[in-house]
């Protein structure tokens, strides 16, 4: 019998795997007993040994790697019944240790990342069913065939849209876009019946993860109703959690699994970007279960593939990493401590404007000139001629490294999915959509090379990259620049120039000489470089312009951010729309006002009390639990008023809410959740993002905020519920 892993995870008793395998018949559930080990490096092994015998563990002495590309060394391999069993000795050993005196590895690797990498398996991938697993396929492999897939949307509607308590009703359910009928009770029955006839493998919900799919369980359970979604009883929950990443604090809701099926939630990051097919692609290659990956950051799945590549060829992934950054002197940290090109623009308008991109540069430049954090200074190359322009690292000559071996593939393999796309339009979307996935997973690895938590990050791998790519950005700008162009913009990986340059010729020799594809991102018939909003020089990522084929390129605006609020995004969307139909400068001057215009017509509904919520809803995430706010601004005003309907945020949770009275003392007053609006909102305010946001769109014309709060007649926006119209 043959099948695909469509899911993968420890087995309820704790003491084995479970496997779930689509066939082309249905689904088999297949458990085998897994016994997990973890190893220890360190003084008096020997000693150590007798411990955790003591413990009910069984120890052997063995020998591993436990140094990215160096040589075995004595380890104490220490085997246990279960995985946490596993999980609690790991940490006695460490604090027997003094948390300094043993180092120890595969500790956090899951239960399922220990049997498909041992088993040589990968989820989705086309086995044999016999005694066992045997894979009959390759992670790497381009056209691999897919199991016959079932899915199923599933829409709950609840009483309390927003953040739902136990005892709140669902007053009806979707399947597939048809309404259930019946009673709370009769829906829930009728579910049931719906997920037993059609078997799905997989159940799409939005917002699952933020208690829609919880919400139905509890009620069928509060209502007497045996539903189960999964092929199997019960679910497998994980538990919320705030973090901070990249000078933010994110919140990541509690997961719901099933058992045997998969629960999407479609809202989720990864999904969004890349579909079931992404996902496939990404489960296939990084070895995480369909269900977990969904869950989970590029940034994971990338640490996922380097795990998974360090384990296949022999390594122990070390449980607590403690890598600190080599010793550097002040010159050579000046020179280091260095980011990308940068070419700043003129503000302004710009005509025939060329913005051309290297293709995945970073990572192309990580497995062309093989930067990994075992192949920089390494002891086998002590006169390696190849070294790092401007930091003199040298990097080996004799070893491919983990990261290249890793990232190489990868960069292949989306260059391959993009050119299939264009070969054949009647799969463009599923192959778009793994060239998408496998985009955030390429753009997250050259971050997570300096990133001190990661796994396999090492902060001189991050400063060789950049060195390189300074190095191509300036020598591709002087080509340039001798070959017609006249730059007028750079950034990292993107330039853009005038002139009458042959952009064919530019991009052959730039790849005979660097090898990375330098691809025509398109012509602009014009681009509006904007000013930094602090010294009036040229932002390096605000702009806006026009392709040739009638496409807008907007980077950097307010509707462009997740947290802009619905008037805003609507104006500046009409208003570029409009805009767009300028073919010159001369045309764009004329639509001057006509964005004007537009900007008026949405004061004046501010003004009249004619804007509805959706349009007037902010949401912005909690940087901090309420008790730690130090002021009452917006943001701890929409905490206060959550916490009194019964669900306080935690910290990176979005608020959603509409701003009532700024002047106000008291959350009730200040802000209003949007399910429970009154219908006052700050017209004040409001006036003042709609003036801010049509000064981003007309500063290149002359129209800063002063000159446009005259036009349509209204001061800055002071605070309160009454209008600042004139």
């Amino acid at each position: 019998m043959r099948g695909w892993i469509i899911d993968c995870h420890a087995s309820d008793d704790d003491q084995g795997v479970v496997t779930w395998v689509r066939t082309a018949d249905g689904t088999v559930r297949l458990q085998r007993p897994l016994r997990p080990s973890f190893y220890v490096s360190g003084k008096d092994l020997d000693s150590l040994e007798g411990d955790v015998r003591a413990y009910g563990a069984f120890p052997r002495m063995d020998r591993a790697r436990t140094v990215l590309g160096g040589p075995e060394e004595d380890v104490l391999k220490v085997s246990v019944d279960g995985f946490q069993q596993m999980n609690r000795l790991a940490r006695t050993v460490d604090r027997w240790g003094s948390y300094r005196d043993y180092s120890l590895y595969n500790v956090d690797l899951t239960p399922s990342q220990r049997f498909l990498t041992a088993s040589r398996l990968f989820p989705f991938g086309l086995v044999e069913i016999d005694d066992g697993l045997r894979s009959l396929d390759s992670p790497l492999r381009l056209n691999y065939p897919l199991p016959p897939l079932r899915t199923m949307e599933l829409n709950p509607r609840i009483s309390r849209p927003f953040d739902p308590r136990p005892d709140d009703e669902l007053v009806g359910i979707d399947v597939d876009g048809i309404p259930l009928e019946g009673d709370e009770e009769g829906m829930l029955r009728s579910l049931g019946e719906v997920v037993e006839e059609r078997d799905p493998d997989i159940i799409m919900v939005k917002r699952g993860d933020k208690g829609r799919t919880a919400h139905v369980l509890e009620r069928s359970r509060a209502l007497g109703v045996d539903l189960n979604l999964g092929r199997e009883e019960g679910v497998r929950s994980g538990t919320g959690k705030s973090y901070h990443s990249y000078g933010r604090t994110v919140y990541k809701p509690p997961s719901l699994k099933l058992k045997g099926r998969i629960h999407l939630d479609t809202a989720s990051f990864m999904y969004s970007e890349g579909g079931i097919a992404g996902l496939v692609e990404l489960s296939r290659l990084s070895g995480l279960p369909l269900q977990d990956l969904a869950r989970l950051s590029p940034g994971t799945a990338i640490s996922a593939m380097q795990s998974d590549r360090a384990l296949r060829t022999g390594h122990l992934l070390r449980w607590k990493k403690n890598l600190p950054e080599d010793f550097k002197s002040v010159s050579r940290l000046m020179a280091c401590d260095r980011g990308g090109f940068i070419h700043q623009p003129r503000p302004g308008i710009h005509e025939d404007v060329l913005e051309m991109d290297f293709s995945s540069m970073y990572p192309s430049i990580i497995a062309r000139y093989n930067i990994s954090p075992e192949t920089l200074e390494c002891g086998c190359c002590p006169q390696s001629a190849s070294t790092v322009p401007g930091l003199g690292y040298r990097i080996c000559g004799l070893k491919e490294g983990l990261l290249p071996a890793v990232l190489g593939p990868v960069v292949q393999r989306r260059r391959a999915f993009k050119a299939m796309a264009r070969r054949d339009p009647a799969r463009a979307e599923i192959h778009g959509q793994r060239s998408k996935l496998l985009k955030w997973i390429l753009v997250t690895c050259f971050g997570y090379t300096g990133y001190r938590n990661a796994r396999f990050g090492r902060i001189e791998c991050h400063e060789a990259i950049t060195a390189y790519g300074r190095e191509i950005m300036l020598s591709t700008a002087e080509m340039a620049e001798s070959m017609g162009f006249r730059v007028i913009h750079g950034i990292v990986d993107s330039l853009w120039m005038q002139g009458g340059g042959d952009a064919d010729a530019l991009a052959q020799e730039v790849h005979r000489m660097h090898g990375i594809p330098l691809e025509e991102e398109g012509r602009y018939l014009w681009i509006a470089f904007l000013p930094n909003l602090h010294n009036g020089a040229g932002a390096l990522n605000r702009y806006f312009g026009l392709f040739e084929d009638g496409e807008l390129k907007i980077r950097g605006i307010a509707a462009r951010k997740r947290d802009c609020v619905g008037c805003v995004r609507d104006f500046q969307t009409r208003s570029l729309q409009s805009m767009s139909q300028a073919v010159s400068r001369e045309d764009l001057d004329s639509m001057v006002p006509v964005v004007l215009e537009n900007l008026r017509h949405w004061t004046d509904r501010i003004r009249d009390g004619e804007v509805s919520a959706e349009h007037l809803t902010l949401v912005r995430r909690a940087s901090r639990s309420i008790g730690e706010y130090r002021q009452f601004n917006d943001g701890r005003a929409a905490a206060e008023l959550m916490a009194a309907y019964g669900q306080e945020p935690q910290p990176g949770q979005s608020l959603a809410y509409i701003l009532r009275d700024s002047s106000s003392k008291n959350a009730a007053g200040k802000v209003a959740i949007p399910e429970f609006w009154d219908g006052v909102y700050d017209r004040g305010r409001y006036t003042d993002m709609l003036v801010r946001s049509a000064e981003e769109i007309l500063i290149p014309f002359g129209w800063d905020r002063v000159r446009i709060g005259d036009f349509i007649g209204c001061r800055k926006a002071s605070t309160g519920i009454q209008s600042t119209i004139l």
